[in-house]
């Protein structure tokens, strides 16, 4: 019997998590993958056509921004959501006059949306769009792909197996394509189809294997030099931008405010101070149950009683900078213009510490993209970035980097600024390709790795949540595989011991001479937050004798290369 090169099974983990297991191999091609797993794709660039009008250029424009909100709905996996702005972008394309060549990507979105709403009275819908499909969609590997995962979400198996074995008849080394047509096969019943995929895999994975040992060039490039610059574009797809949320920061509590005063204070003085500080707490409690108005009301009131009571600019610096946070946090355009006049107030001394200096760069954030429509002969046209802002929030990102190198939300939103913004003639805009291979944004991502690596290192679960590392990844130990007679009898004492069945295989029976099927176990031993923990736990294992296991990562319960 061919043995699957696939499996994924769930487990049962402390009585309550479950994790999806899948077999690894170092130098597998189809480890990993799994059956009818598929990404959304964009393409927005190319939804486009020669000779447009200005009107069509115009209607294109509005249509691609809300391609790519209906884009990134769907890549959250909300697809009602991402529906509505597909709706809203195929009206614009219609009114920019794109013929039905044009809208092939846009259809098959919507054919994918319907088909994974979990709605049954969606998959009519999707079918009317795949219909709508023209030839010129199938000349894309990435895209007949997805459209053969529609087809088999819709219950067109058949039409779906028919394109999967297209794609494989054009690149044999599509091993995704190979994984999903298997499991339809099989699904259907069909056993010897199924088994037959399974071999032509086996057979072009050994191929590409035995390829990649020699140096051999396809133009300029090494097959090896092509796998790497695919396992790196696979990495930033997966990138970790998050946007700068003013509503998620963390309010520092403890500031004092008294410390850039050099000469002593007077009774007097003294009193406001004092008066201020309790405004302050108020305000500080205010913007922490996030009633902004009263936080306002107090933190008005505190920088008053502190100017009064001679407080220098610097140290009137957190009262400003809070207020700054609460006007923006409001997100009302009254608020924004307040919110700006008091930015200019703040001094350096603010930057001292990562927890203000990040802080602060959020604020600069939410000031530059705060909504600033611009309006010509009367109609509204796409958002203005403030520059000066934008630029003053990256170098403020850096800084709090500086102050603490393993804060990863820093460099997640610096990730996020760098695909969602472009800068051009030294004026910024909203990035509405969303290029994955931005060279800033790539920069950024392997820095973030490294930072990452280093926090899940030696840090601490709570210290990893406090940087930013939420969840934090588990590592567990993979001890082997083991058949019926091999198993050694200490390994079930391990700790936290996972045991993840495969399918049978085919021994011989060393007491009978016969050759019997057998089912092989594979054992996960230890539960650890750090890789210091688990490498020292592997080491350990190593010396008793599982000199092949190997660390395992998962997130969330689901197992993960990227670490």
């Amino acid at each position: 019997m061919i043995k699957r090169t696939l499996f994924s099974i769930t487990i049962l983990l402390f009585a309550t998590n479950i994790f999806a297991v899948n077999s690894i191999s170092d130098t597998s091609y189809t480890a990993g993958l799994i059956a009818f797993d598929w990404t959304p794709i964009s393409d927005v660039e190319k939804i486009s056509q020669k000779d447009l009008s200005s009107r069509g250029k115009k209607m294109l424009a509005k249509a691609e921004i809300a391609y790519i909100k209906a884009y990134k709905l769907m890549k959250k996996k909300e697809y009602e959501a991402a529906i509505k702005e597909f709706k809203a972008a195929i009206k614009l394309y219609n009114k920019a006059k794109l013929n039905d060549d044009a809208l092939n990507f846009i259809h098959a979105n919507m054919a994918l949306s319907y088909a994974s709403t979990g709605k049954k009275e969606d998959l009519p819908v999707s079918k009317i769009f795949l219909d709508l499909i023209t030839t010129k969609a199938y000349t894309n590997h990435k895209w007949v792909y997805n459209i053969a995962i529609a087809h088999d979400k819709v219950g067109n198996t058949n039409k779906a197996a028919s394109l999967l074995s297209s794609i494989i008849r054009k690149d044999k080394f599509h091993f995704q394509a190979y994984v999903t047509l298997e499991a339809i096969y099989r699904n259907s019943g069909d056993e010897t189809g199924a088994n037959k995929v399974v071999a032509r895999m086996q057979t072009a994975e050994n191929k590409l294997i035995k390829e990649s040992k020699k140096p051999v060039k396809i133009g300029k490039e090494t097959i090896k030099t092509i796998k790497t610059k695919e396992n790196k574009k696979i990495r930033e797809e997966n990138y970790v931008a998050k946007q700068p949320k003013i509503t998620n920061l963390k309010i520092v509590t403890k500031d004092d405010h008294l410390q850039f005063n050099k000469n002593k204070i007077n009774a007097r003085s003294m009193i406001q101070i004092q008066k201020g500080i309790v405004d302050y707490n108020l305000g500080i409690k205010a913007l922490l149950n996030k009633d902004y108005k009263t936080a306002q009301k107090h933190l008005k009131k505190t920088e008053k009683s502190l100017k009064k009571g001679k407080i220098t600019a610097d140290g009137l610096n957190f009262s400003r900078g809070n207020l700054v946070f609460s006007y923006l946090a409001e997100d009302r355009k009254k608020g924004s213009g307040k919110a700006k006049r008091y930015l200019k107030y703040i001094t350096p001394k603010l930057y001292k510490t990562r927890e203000w200096t990040y802080n602060m760069a959020v604020v600069y954030y939410t000031s530059a993209v705060a909504k600033q429509p611009r309006r010509i002969k009367g109609k509204k046209l796409r958002q203005r970035i403030n520059g000066e802002h934008l630029n003053t929030a990256i170098k403020l990102f850096k800084n709090s980097i500086k102050l603490d190198k393993v804060y990863l939300p820093a460099y997640e939103n610096l990730i996020y600024i760098y695909r969602n913004y472009k800068e051009s003639n030294g004026k910024w805009e909203e990035n509405y390709t969303t290029d994955i291979n931005d060279k800033k944004a790539s920069r950024m991502y392997y820095v973030f790795e490294k930072a990452r690596d280093e926090l899940m290192k030696s840090f601490s679960k709570q210290e990893q949540i406090e940087k930013g590392h939420e969840p934090p990844y588990v590592f567990r130990i993979n001890l082997g595989t083991f058949g019926e007679f091999d198993t050694p009898s200490a390994l079930f004492e391990e700790d936290y011991l996972i045991t993840v069945p495969e399918e049978n295989t085919t021994e011989r029976n060393p007491r009978s001479d016969t050759i019997i099927s057998i089912m092989k176990t594979t054992y996960l031993a230890g539960l650890f937050y750090t890789l210091d923990e688990a490498r020292a736990y592997q080491k350990a294992k190593q010396k008793e004798g599982y000199t092949a296991c190997f660390i395992v990562a998962f997130k969330e319960g689901e197992k993960r290369n990227d670490f």
